[in-house]
């Protein structure tokens, strides 16, 4: 015991441990417990909890803490701490202690910290009696929570230095504190909270503290409160820190009264969570519940869990300016127009308005004496489920929503904010919108959070936000970000999260690296779980102070973004990807990061291969600078589909080189002969086909020759139109059709019964007829439509327009048949939906019309 350095060791649940065969060790005396040297100190701390113990041990007298809670001691035998006068802190609960006696605590003096908290002390006198803690002279803590189970008081007025109380109180009609208290001078902090203990308090008067007015803190939260009087809290003068939450039954009529006694008290916190019942229909926080701590220096207020829907509109009025911290958390709080009062709050630092409209269940719900009724009107507030522009406008419309109304604004709307307001969390609020341009007013904001909502797209610019670094957005369903929503006003953002949402939409398309463009004061940036199959290079360009970019659980199968230029990156994360291999110029970005700085790279889960594609990239594992961070947990494809852990790389890399070099003489002659193959293929069809290919280059020669060295003009046709019809046609065609136009009006006509030459095959008649002819008429009919060469006619006449008369309308057609829509291919209704067509008349007038008209087009 003559060490004056700091060890700690730590001694198992055995017997035959090597602390207990050491001599003189700290552990000799307690070989099952676990023992620490205090700093520079020869005095030792020891915890023997949760070994079952039921007797208490000889404790040697150099220990100063003693740890012997949660075992099954039932006594504390007399004088059996005699020996501890150093003894500061004595730790026994959760066990079954159920009497006290004189000598308990004799030889503890010194003794600062005592606990008994459920234990079994609940026989009252007969449990222990006035002297029991006469002994501990110097005690400032004392915790006897969760022993009485009826009304009991036990005498501690012999404990006159205790600062720290924490104690059962069951009144059962006796609703004060004894007299005994007034001894207590040093009292300071006293518990008597249901929640860590018993504590039934149902109506609280002026008589019920006036033994306590020196305590600064005092906690009666979860004590079944039915009923607060009027100044029953008005003799806590001192008092800094009041705690009556889960006492559903006050409800916001009996804040009024609470309120009313601190304003003449020092109040710092106040914690008011749960006064209603979570059966409750909502309710109205009005300027009446809180108008006395107007004056007060409170900081901190807690109004959680209380089915508050709205705000009435000069209640914030009455908030003091000292006021740093209010939390709301849990409330079905809508919009209204008590939001443009928090101007008035000009010392708020946090707001914490997060989890709305989310309650817990009440699986105890309190008996009250008469439950309230919801006092607000739905009129009063908006929803913020959905948020749209009319709902949050400009700070000089406030006339606008004292006349009750809510205007449509369409410019920018102008967000009111505190001016010292640092920290707002609106997490889990059920806020569902596309966020549009939106305009702060001055502010000093540092962090939001808006995460757990539902943000579809983040349209912006946000403007204002100049302080702000940390913004978390994360879990949103969020699949859009326009590249103008992070404006130059988040030049100081350092830290951006956007965990679990839908950005692998939009991210990718940003080539330019326009999104995140403003943010170059940017730290940690976390892409995880987003659906991102790939990222531009440049899409990180402005981010050059990025030290942490996490892009896990996504869907990458390589990486192409540049990080090259992030001089104090130190960690990124790739980790639950696709990745298989890594590309040699990303390796060697990578490896240029890590000769500057300590760099690491997260690939756990990815799809790794270990083939001969990737050898270059396990060799690179092997050596690299870079710190792979949890590489034991690696794992990969080896070529013949086996999965393996990456446990030794070097000897990984050393099976796949022995087995990809045994393949390199196969794969190059394998390679030679497909090429020797290919270029004797070639070479073979030049040969068999050269006559063949020189005479088609000299006749395409020509004909291009010819085409553009004569003009449209110049060219003589052979005949005026060719005539495309279906043989069931041919007697129109030969008897009619001829007589008029070619007798009559001299329009040579071209028909493939008399003009086609004899021993060419089909498709080259036609196609030279078409070629040859000005124009060429279609007698469109059913027959026609169920031809094929008909229709190949047809097509041809249409590719002949386009290709050789430059788009010249050469094709007409003449609808022989009456023919509805549904009868025609879909190549035939778009010609008679762009170009003009005749229908053949079946009336001697019209047959006049028609013919004129035919004859005009073809000329």
């Amino acid at each position: 015991m003559r060490s004056k350095y700091i060890y700690v060791i730590i001694c198992y649940n055995t017997l035959t441990t090597i602390c207990g065969n050491i001599q003189h060790h700290p552990c000799s005396f307690f070989p099952r417990c676990r023992c620490s040297l205090e700093h520079h100190k020869n005095f030792v701390n020891v915890d023997c909890s949760h070994l079952k113990l039921k007797n208490i041990p000889t404790v040697p007298s150099y220990v100063i803490k003693l740890i012997l809670k949660h075992n099954i001691i039932d006594e504390i035998p007399n004088g059996v701490f005699s020996n501890n006068t150093i003894l500061t802190e004595l730790d026994l609960s959760h066990n079954r202690i159920h009497r006290l006696t004189e000598m308990s605590f004799n030889g503890l003096q010194n003794l600062l910290k005592l606990s008994l908290q459920s234990n079994d002390l609940s026989k009252g006198n007969n449990s222990f009696g006035a002297k029991t803690f006469s002994q501990l002279k110097n005690l400032k803590y004392l915790n006897l929570k969760n022993n009485f189970v009826e009304n009991y008081q036990p005498d501690i007025s012999k404990l006159v230095s205790i600062e720290s109380l924490h104690i059962d109180f069951i009144s059962n009609g006796i609703p004060f504190l004894s007299k005994q208290y007034s001894k207590l001078h040093k009292l300071a902090v006293l518990d008597l909270s249901g929640s860590t203990g018993k504590c039934s308090l149902p109506i609280l008067k002026n008589d019920s503290f006036q033994f306590i007015s020196q305590v600064h803190y005092l906690d009666i939260s979860t004590c079944k409160i039915q009923q607060i009087h009027q100044e029953a809290l008005k003799i806590l003068k001192n008092i800094n820190y009041l705690d009556v939450s889960n006492n559903t039954c006050i409800k916001f009529e009996g804040l009024k009264n609470i309120t009313s006694d601190l304003q003449f008290s020092n109040i710092r916190i106040l914690k008011v969570n749960n006064l209603h019942k979570i059966s409750d229909l909502t309710t109205v926080l009005k300027a009446s519940h809180i108008k006395g701590l107007h004056n007060t220096s409170l900081q901190y207020a807690f109004a959680d869990g209380n089915r508050l829907q709205t705000i009435e509109k000069t209640a914030l009025t009455y908030f003091p300016k000292s006021l740093k911290f209010v939390s709301l958390r849990g409330n079905p709080l809508k919009f209204g127009s008590y939001i443009f009062n928090v101007f008035l709050l000009i010392n708020l630092e946090t707001a914490d308005v997060s989890d709305l409209f989310r309650h817990k269940t009440d699986l105890h719900p309190e008996n009250c004496i008469a439950d309230s009724i919801c006092t607000c009107k739905e009129d009063s507030a908006i929803k913020p489920s959905y948020m749209d522009r009319s709902g949050i406008t400009s700070r000089y419309a406030i006339d606008e929503f004292n006349k009750g109304d809510i205007p449509d604004l369409f410019s920018p709307a102008v967000i009111p904010i505190p001016n010292n307001l640092k920290h707002i969390n609106y997490s889990s609020a059920s806020l569902r919108m596309d966020v549009p341009t939106l305009k702060l007013s001055t502010n000093k904001l540092e962090t939001v959070d808006f995460s757990n909502n539902i943000l579809y797209s983040l349209n912006g610019p946000i403007y204002n936000v100049d302080s702000l670094q940390i913004l978390n957005v994360s879990t949103n369903f969020c699949s859009n970000i326009s590249k103008s929503f992070f404006s130059s006003d988040f030049k100081n953002l350092e830290h951006l999260n956007f965990h679990n949402n839908l950005l692998g939409i939009v991210l990718p398309d940003d080539i330019d690296g326009e999104i995140f463009h403003n943010l170059e004061s940017l730290i940690e940036l976390v892409l995880s779980n987003n659906r991102i199959p790939n990222l531009p290079e440049n899409i990180f360009k402005s981010q050059r102070n990025l030290q942490k970019l996490d892009l896990s659980e996504n869907i990458f199968t390589s990486i192409t973004f540049r990080v090259s230029h992030m001089m104090h990156l130190k960690e990124l994360d790739l980790s639950g990807n696709r990745i298989t291999i890594i590309s040699d110029p990303i390796t060697f970005q990578w490896e240029s990061l890590a000769r500057k700085h300590n760099f690491s790279v997260d690939l756990t889960d990815n799809m790794m291969e270990c083939n001969c594609i990737s050898i270059k990239f396990i060799e690179w594992m092997t050596t690299t600078n870079v710190r792979l961070k949890n590489i034991k947990k690696y794992k990969c494809m080896l070529w013949n589909r086996t999965i393996t852990a990456l446990h030794n790389l070097k000897e990984t890399y050393d099976i796949l080189k022995k087995h990809c070099s045994s393949y390199e003489p196969l794969e190059i002659a394998l390679v030679s002969g497909i090429l020797l193959l290919i270029i004797f293929i070639v070479v073979a069809v030049f040969y068999r086909y050269r006559w063949k290919l020189r005479y088609l280059y000299y006749i395409v020669k020509v004909k291009y020759s010819s085409l553009h060295s004569e003009t449209e003009e110049e060219y003589s046709y052979m005949y005026g139109a060719f005539v495309s019809y279906a043989d069931e046609d041919r007697m129109f065609v030969h008897n009619t059709l001829l007589q008029k136009l070619e007798v009559q009006n001299g329009i040579q006509l071209c028909l493939h019964k008399r003009n086609f030459l004899p021993g060419n095959d089909i498709a080259t008649n036609i196609t030279s007829a078409i070629h040859n002819s000005r124009r060429t008429l279609v007698i469109v009919s059913h027959n026609f439509l169920k031809s094929y060469w008909c229709m190949f006619e047809y097509n041809m006449a249409r590719m002949e327009s386009i290709y050789e008369r430059r788009n010249e309308n050469v094709l007409f057609l003449m609808f022989y048949e009456q023919m509805s829509s549904c009868d025609l291919p879909l190549n035939v209704l778009e010609m008679i939906q762009s170009k003009s067509y005749i229908e053949y008349p079946n009336d001697e007038y019209g047959d006049t019309v028609f013919w004129d008209q035919l004859v005009n087009a073809l000329k």
